[in-house]
């Protein structure tokens, strides 16, 4: 292989460029015309093959991994360089078997290969394989402090609580871990704090989690700002009739599909509902996945790429020809993230942040039926301050305890302003509390709503989920058996939750809670 087969091309340069200004359309398609004109071009067939998968064209992805196969063949790291674009395009069984590949090699030392399999193990709760991982990578390199990290999580999941809160300290303090690791670690020791009932203590050390991303967050408060008004005056400006008039079938759109949205706000019971739901065979759900929101609400209304907010009359006006191919190229991207075909099931998108999206999905999915997912909002509060997230324009609204009451204010809000203008036989609001207490009463009710039958298999969820990926920040608290301990949380943490409380008190009684 030649050194201008490895080079850097300036074309895919400015492809990254126009991704990192959210261009997407414009980013694959000059990844593509790049990779097909110089198709000897390792980075070239790599940067394609990972911004397709991101886009969920994941067969086209594969294609371009498969050239790559050829062209690379020579290489020692290929195994490496295709586990980690198969992580990326979502194929993460694959993904495993690249990394084992690779790391099986006489004389090979990659301690981030072995970090890479030690995440994908700890995600499908192989822990002893991910422990073997970890000390692989730490036996290589001890001072790699993301497997560090992992390693505290793997302890504690044995509950050596002792020695995982000795290393989480050590590396919520240590000068030379990565300030993300940091709060990581910061974070971990206040949910272990929480645990052991000592909240103050809880607060401090997340107080320090927030510290170090509020140093971090203004270009994601800027961004957020900008969306979050642009959906709120959308939202606001949304009538009954429009919804009634863009909910009316049409024979243009072709044959309805069962399509269902489960949303609400972050951390109101949506991956646990879903894991339920998805445990009956008329249903196949998808977690969390950003093809609405990223990939077909933008195209929905805009006619290029110019930064225009969504209005009614845009939204009227959009084609009904756009109107079909955005309908083909979301159930298209959503099939071949599963990587198995829909068929005549039931797609349950569950997407906590889709409310403020609605009236969108309702102009191009009309039929879609929405599961509201409820929990005491105080509880919600809590349990979203607690949690770690990456910084991003979403996860920046869960920075303090104002910014997190009024990110749900905003979001619940328009939910209840939607209700009373959509159709009531379309939406179903389903308690976390309700199907904690009763489940089989509470997911029959979610069935009947979604026109299933009863099957005993959603009783028995979790005997899936030692299997299946869940990439929901809660994938280890859904695979417990159900409890009600989250249930009431929020009076641990009264002190700091009573200056938001006037601003949540018409949700805590609009849905049921005293």
């Amino acid at each position: 292989m030649s050194k201008k087969d490895q080079k850097d091309l300036p074309e895919l340069q400015r492809a990254r460029a126009l991704w990192i200004a959210n261009r997407f359309d414009a980013a694959v398609n000059l990844f593509v015309e790049t990779a097909d004109r110089h198709p000897q071009n390792v980075a070239a067939l790599v940067d394609t093959a990972r911004a397709l998968g991101h886009r969920h064209e994941i067969k086209r992805a594969e294609e371009y991994l498969d050239r790559l196969r050829t062209v690379a063949a020579e290489r020692s790291d290929l195994p490496f360089m295709l586990g980690q674009s198969f992580r990326m395009i979502h194929r993460e069984e694959l993904a495993i078997e690249c990394f084992e590949k690779y790391v099986a090699a006489a004389g090979r030392r990659h301690a981030d290969a072995h970090f890479e399999l030690a995440v994908l193990y700890e995600r499908r709760h192989r822990v002893e394989d991910a422990e073997v991982a970890v000390a692989r990578v730490l036996k290589l390199n001890s001072a790699y402090y993301e497997a560090s990290l992992l390693q505290a999580r793997l302890l504690r999941r044995r509950r050596e609580i002792g020695q995982a809160k000795a290393l989480f300290r050590r590396l919520a303090e240590h000068p030379r871990v990565h300030l993300i690791s940091r709060a990581q670690a910061w974070a971990a020791l206040a949910d272990i704090a929480d645990k052991e009932g000592d909240y103050e203590q809880a607060v401090d050390l997340m107080a320090r989690c927030k510290d170090i991303q509020l140093a971090h967050a203004q270009v994601f408060q800027h961004h957020s700002d900008i969306v979050l008004g642009n959906l709120k005056r959308f939202c606001e400006a949304v009538t009954a009739e429009d919804l009634r008039r863009w909910r009316e079938p049409s024979n243009e759109l072709g044959d309805p599909v069962r399509v269902s949205q489960l949303t609400s706000f972050p951390r109101s019971g949506t991956t646990l509902l879903e894991n339920v739901l998805d445990a009956h065979s008329g249903v196949i759900s998808s977690e969390e996945r950003q093809v609405f929101s990223r990939d077909i609400l933008d195209s929905s209304w805009k006619e290029s790429h110019e930064n225009n907010p969504p209005t009614v009359e845009a939204f009227n006006r959009i084609p009904v020809a756009k109107i079909q191919s955005l309908r083909r190229r979301y159930l298209s991207a959503m099939e071949e993230a599963l990587n198995e075909p829909i068929g005549d099931r039931v797609h349950i998108d569950k997407n906590p942040t889709h409310t403020l999206f609605i009236p969108a999905i309702v102009r191009l999915f009309p039929e879609t039926q929405f599961l509201i997912a409820l929990r005491d909002p105080r509880d919600v509060i809590v349990s979203c301050y607690f949690q770690y997230l990456p910084l991003n324009p979403a996860s920046v609204s869960f920075l303090t305890w104002e910014s997190t009451v009024k990110r749900y204010a905003l979001d619940m809000g328009m939910w209840l302003r939607l209700r009373e203008r959509l159709d009531a036989s379309s939406w179903l609001q389903v308690r976390y509390e309700d199907v904690v207490d009763d489940l089989p009463t509470a997911s029959r009710r979610s069935l009947a709503f979604l026109n299933l039958p009863w099957e005993e298999s959603v009783l028995g969820y979790r005997e899936r989920l030692a299997t299946k990926t869940v990439h929901s920040p809660t994938y280890l608290d859904v695979a417990q058996p159900i409890n009600r301990r989250p249930i009431g949380r929020w009076k641990n943490y009264a002190r700091w939750l009573e200056p938001g409380l006037a601003s949540l008190e018409r949700f805590v009684k609009d849905f049921g809670y005293t």
